[in-house]
């Protein structure tokens, strides 16, 4: 009867290719610590992160209401005249800071209004309302909510 040398036990031979049951165990145990370690990352920071759709709605309500202040601008009732914070913040004209918004419980809007100087857009001049020495009013609209904190859109108007 013929034997062949090569099909014995391969743990005899000297050099033997492979891992053995151990070996594999130890490499998946060590490989799913750290990949627990760099996923709980990812989890915190998603924990952390704005909701996209609360995200969204701020913003649109935000540019909703300077689309708003920019159509009052050219409102032929008010005779062209320059908008004021004042505009926006009594009850007579219902644009009281909107705490909350009408429609979205969960978000506050409010509005202010200063005039700057060309050079300086960023930067209240004190002037009083209208800005007719300026020429120039900041526009800033914050829209708050608990989840995201608050969005701002800001504008600069010009008595054109």
């Amino acid at each position: 009867m013929i034997q062949n040398k090569n099909s014995g036990d391969r743990s005899r031979k000297s050099g033997a290719n492979g891992f053995t049951l151990i070996e594999t165990i130890i490499t998946l145990v060590v490989l799913s610590i750290a990949a627990i370690g760099v996923l709980s990352v990812f989890t915190t920071g998603m924990k952390g992160s704005a909701n996209p759709l609360i995200l969204n709605q701020a913003v649109s309500l935000a540019q909703e209401k300077m689309d708003i202040i920019i159509g009052d601008r050219q409102n032929p009732a008010r005779g062209y005249a320059w908008i004021a914070a004042a505009d926006y913040n009594t009850n007579a004209l219902k644009y009281m800071p909107e705490n909350p918004v009408p429609g979205f419980a969960n978000f506050n809007r409010s509005v202010t209004i200063f005039c700057v100087d060309p050079g300086t857009l960023n930067t209240n001049n004190g002037q009083p309302f209208p800005c007719v020495s300026s020429g120039y009013a900041h526009i800033t609209l914050t829209v708050t909510n608990a989840a995201i904190n608050s969005v701002s859109v800001d504008t600069i108007v010009t008595n054109y």
